[in-house]
């Protein structure tokens, strides 16, 4: 299958690479056969085939983000306004001025 076949909104992502980490921690879980010198396995099929899986989502870390200082929705770091509210955005590394 083509990557190109697969499009994720960001939210659909950020969950997808939730879940990722949810079956990874479970996997980790799992009791590991044992081979004959008494140590455990260094893979199974399942994480050989989660492995490919993974490789094959290319999920890529999470974006950062910052917060919109009039309505706190996460807005992409590079953002210039806001997706939620359309409120322009300091250009990242400036801090806004607040009232005294």
């Amino acid at each position: 299958m083509n990557n190109s076949m697969l499009s994720f909104s960001g939210a659909d992502l950020s969950r997808l690479r939730t879940l990722v980490e949810a079956v990874d921690k479970d996997i980790a879980l799992l009791p590991r056969p044992v081979t004959a010198a008494g140590s455990a396995a260094p893979s199974t099929a399942l994480d050989m085939t989660w492995s490919n899986l993974v490789t094959m989502l290319d999920l890529g870390s999470e974006p950062k983000t910052r917060e919109c200082p009039a309505c706190k929705h996460a807005c992409a770091q590079g953002a210039s306004r806001c997706g939620h509210c359309w409120t322009s955005l300091p250009p990242v590394g400036t801090r806004e001025k607040t009232a005294a």
